[in-house]
C-alpha cells in the first residue's frame, strides 16, 4: 500500500476502527483497518463533493428560470404599455 500523506485530522484511528471491528465479530489487520478509513474517507467526500454539486446544479437552473421570467413579464409589461397611436 502507497503511504499517504494527511493534511486533514481524523477523529476515527485505524486502531478504533480495528476494534470497533472486532466487537462486531470482524478481524482484520491494521494495515487493512487503515485502507479502509482511507476508502470510506474518499467515499464520503465524493458524496458530499457530489451533493454539492448538485444543488448548486440546482440552484443555478432554478436562477435562470426566475431570470427567463422576469425578463418575459418585463416584456410583456413593455408591450402592455405602448400607446397604439404610435403606431398607426
Amino acid at each position: 500500500m502507497q503511504p499517504l500523506i494527511r493534511n486533514e485530522k481524523r477523529t476515527l484511528t485505524p486502531e478504533k476502527g480495528q476494534k470497533i471491528l472486532a466487537n462486531y465479530g470482524t478481524s482484520i489487520s491494521l494495515e487493512k483497518a487503515e485502507f479502509l478509513l482511507d476508502f470510506l474517507y474518499k467515499t464520503s467526500n465524493l458524496s458530499v463533493s457530489e451533493a454539492i454539486l448538485r444543488a448548486v446544479t440546482q440552484e443555478k437552473k432554478l436562477w435562470l428560470k426566475r431570470k427567463k421570467d422576469v425578463l418575459k413579464t418585463k416584456n410583456d409589461e413593455d408591450r402592455r404599455f405602448v400607446c397604439p397611436c404610435q403606431y398607426g
